[in-house]
């Protein structure tokens, strides 16, 4: 008998797994598998062959065989297709042999249902921008679920919110957030356990303080504004300043309904940054600060001086032309030109912005001397600067037998002052070809000066001034001298005949800038030029020949830059 149970025990220790005991950990719904994990346990006794697995679908249901050959070592086994074609709230356990010492027994473990609980809720403490740095720190408190396994962390900033899965720790730095400074972010949290059963999130989330500012530079006050925190009730926001670098200091409390703050600074060019912290209510060990503003920089605004007129000309039009220079390190609101006329009425004509510079006083007339300043007003909208006046040149000319007298008004703009005057003539037969001005005189300090008048009926002069750089200069208005004697016209015309043409003479008039209306003794209008340099030949408006008799006419002649109307009577003759 002692030698068969001998060979009955070899038997058993040739198959069985030595010091374990098989304990059931978990069972997960992995979709339609179901995944069965356990544990070996040490102890004194020993498994004799494999485990047994019996399973059923539902509580009311009888367990059955499901598999009868599983190693014990595996410590994982899948149930195929346990959810097909639906899900069942299944219940497990193994069945083994175990032998201690000479006693071998049927040993069954617990009994696990699927495990779909999930673990409690994991809530952010807080969400909270470092103004320093720039990224966003999450903390929260540990999860205590026994079968606690990760945490995941959303930001719904992003395109893919999953900020990361499977985390472990208590604490999260958020180092390629999007931009804090740029708006409110939004964060989340949720905990799953060991079959990945994760608690749901959405309904807890936090969002950042996001801080924006502004300032004030006419009178240093800085406006702070930022969005309220979301996660927990706010018992109050704590205000921080920075002056110039230095370490933040607390400056304000605001209550928690209050998002918005004014810092008035009295020092001028200093550099000052802000960030705002948030209490939670009833923890004050609780906080979230926000990011940090940007850096204003107070008394920047440097009021503007030293702004000139640069030139007051004549442009190619005959119209006066101001141009002005800015002070290029000043802060302008805007600069306004201001006109004084010789009845001293003060006119604002126009007011430059921005990059502009040039101003063309189209309304002026260049024969009359205006006084011409500038008024610049700072970001303030003070005005804090006010130019020198500077004027216009203008030039009147006169003639006696022999000569023309020139005379023009001192110019007065630049700094440098006038280094020369400059005349400039043109002559001709008419306005119209005295065009070709050439320098006539140079040098000249005076403001007057006489010149021959030599043989021609129209004689027209500018003046220039140059100031003493070389750089700039100022043209006057055009003044024309016209050798004007009688003007002649005939009083009766044959068309037919030898004198064709009705049409006027006299030096220095000018028929093509002059016109003529012809009207019949009943008052109708017969003919009408602008151009009468080829006269009239006894036609109408419409080409064709009027019958003989006396014509009554208006003519406009232009003689220099005037123009003369003369009235009178022509008889045709056919």
């Amino acid at each position: 008998m002692k030698k068969s149970l001998i060979g009955i025990l070899i038997l058993f220790a040739s198959t069985q797994v030595f010091a374990q005991k098989i304990a059931l950990k978990r069972v997960c719904n992995g979709g339609n598998n179901n995944q069965l994990t356990w544990q070996n346990i040490p102890n004194s006794c020993s498994i004799i062959g494999n485990l047994k697995l019996y399973a059923k679908e539902s509580l009311p249901q009888t367990f059955f065989l499901i598999d009868n050959n599983i190693n014990p070592n595996n410590g994982n086994y899948t149930h195929i297709n346990a959810n097909v074609p639906s899900v069942k709230d299944w219940y497990y356990y193994f069945e083994y042999t175990q032998i201690c010492g000479t006693d071998t027994s049927i040993i069954f473990s617990d009994t696990l249902q699927i495990d779909d609980v999930k673990p409690d809720s994991t809530v952010l403490d807080s969400v909270s921008v470092d103004p320093i740095n720039n990224v966003v720190l999450l903390g929260w408190t540990s999860n205590k679920t026994p079968d606690f396994s990760a945490y995941y962390l959303y930001n719904y900033d992003r395109a893919d919110p999953r900020l990361i899965e499977n985390y472990r720790d208590t604490f999260y730095i958020d180092i390629i957030p999007v931009n804090p400074k740029s708006k409110s972010l939004s964060y989340d949290i949720t905990s799953s356990d060991s079959c990945d059963n994760r608690k749901e999130y959405g309904a807890y989330q936090h969002k950042t303080i996001c801080l924006k500012g502004e300032i004030d530079t006419c009178i240093n006050k800085v406006s702070l504004n930022w969005n309220a925190y979301v996660g927990w009730e706010v018992a109050e926001y704590h205000v921080f300043r920075s002056i110039n670098n230095l370490p933040f200091e607390w400056i304000a409390i605001v209550p928690g309904n209050t998002l918005a703050y004014e810092d008035n600074i009295s020092s001028l060019g200093v550099n000052t940054e802000y960030f705002v912290r948030a209490r939670k209510l009833n923890s004050p060990n609780i906080s979230s600060s926000s990011n940090m503003s940007p850096i204003f920089v107070t008394g920047k605004s440097i009021s503007p001086n030293n702004t000139l007129i640069k030139l007051v000309s004549n442009n190619l039009n005959q119209n006066l032309e101001i141009e002005i220079s800015r002070n290029p390190i000043a802060n302008y609101l805007n600069i306004e030109l201001r006109r004084i006329d010789p009845s001293n009425i003060n006119t604002s004509i126009q007011t430059f912005s921005n990059n502009q510079s040039i101003h063309i006083d189209a309304f002026a007339d260049n024969k009359v001397k205006y006084q011409y300043y500038l008024l610049s007003r700072n970001m303030c909208g003070e005005v804090s600067d006010s130019s020198a006046f500077s004027n216009n040149i203008v030039l009147t000319v006169a003639g006696n037998e022999d000569d023309i007298e020139l005379n023009w008004s001192r110019y007065f703009t630049w700094n440098t002052g006038v280094k020369e005057y400059v005349i400039y003539r043109a002559s001709g037969n008419t306005v119209n070809e005295a065009v070709n001005f050439v320098e006539e005189v140079n040098s000249i300090l005076d403001t007057s000066r006489s010149i021959l008048k030599g043989e021609w009926a129209v004689n027209c002069f500018y003046i220039q001034a140059l100031s003493n750089d070389n750089v700039s200069n100022s043209k006057s208005n055009i003044a024309c001298l016209i050798k004007a004697g009688n003007i002649y016209y005939p009083n009766a015309i044959v068309p037919n005949g030898i004198n064709k043409n009705f049409t006027f003479v006299g030096e220095g008039i000018d028929l093509e800038n002059s016109s003529i209306s012809i009207y019949n003794r009943w008052g109708q209008l017969e003919y009408e030029k602008l151009n009468i340099e080829t006269g009239w030949n006894g036609v109408n408006l419409n080409g064709n020949e009027v019958s003989s008799g006396v014509y009554f006419f208006i003519a406009k002649i232009r003689i220099g830059l005037e123009t003369k109307e003369i009235n009178g009577s022509i008889t045709v003759i056919r």
